[in-house]
């Protein structure tokens, strides 16, 4: 009996102050990550729309958009904003253009997709890197790759940009220079991941003219 009473003490001793560690560990480690998130939004933000100051007008679930000005005027739109992917949730962050026309970029933030595949979503470093530096914010001709899916996000060929009316639609086994403005490369055998970013990105920019649309909505 004094054994069995020993052990379930010891037990409780135990559970408390591991309780108790996690709870301190928790406390110290929350404030660090909320900020390394707040720092990747708005290094994200800053990258998609470079030069303005964001000013958040929306804030929903599943749905967050700022509005970035430049010396008074509207330089463009963010949207940061997630849904279903085929592994688990997407969060992703888009740009649009002044008039909320056309997309203007694409980075994604989190996702579980299938390594050498559904991964083809996220943005490499290289390219980030390349887009920086273009003046017109556009590879070309290496949004024809499939495996550079986000490329297509940020325009291709002499101008062009995919729409921002939530009309997307997925194409498979086509390059991106054969589509038209509403039509989206898929990845090649990665059609999930790729219509989901696709529905994630058609359901936010008409949650956002919806939002903007109400009395009120800051347009």
């Amino acid at each position: 009996m004094k054994t069995t009473l020993h052990m379930l003490a010891t037990l409780v001793v135990a559970g408390t102050l591991a309780g108790g560690s996690l709870s301190l560990v928790n406390g110290w480690a929350d404030p660090l990550i909320q900020a390394n998130q707040a720092r990747a939004r708005d290094e994200a933000i800053g990258f998609l729309v470079p030069g303005g100051t964001p000013e958040q007008v929306v804030d929903q679930a599943g749905l967050t958009a700022w509005r970035v000005t430049a010396d008074g005027a509207t330089s463009g739109w963010v949207l940061r904003c997630s849904g279903a992917g085929f592994q688990d949730k997407i969060d992703l962050m888009i740009a649009l253009d002044p008039g909320r026309e056309e997309i203007r970029g694409l980075k994604v933030l989190g996702d579980s997709e299938t390594p050498g595949l559904g991964t083809w979503i996220r943005l490499s470093a290289e390219h980030e890197q390349a887009l920086a530096a273009a003046a017109d914010r556009n590879l070309g001709a290496a949004a024809d790759d499939a495996k550079n899916f986000p490329l297509q996000f940020f325009g291709w060929g002499d101008g062009r940009r995919l729409s921002a009316a939530g009309d997307l639609v997925v194409v498979k086994g086509k390059k991106r220079s054969a589509l038209g403005e509403t039509e989206v490369q898929a990845i090649t055998a990665a059609t999930i991941s790729s219509k989901a970013v696709v529905q994630i990105v058609n359901d936010a920019v008409t949650r956002l003219n919806a939002v903007l649309a109400e009395p009120g909505g800051a347009s």
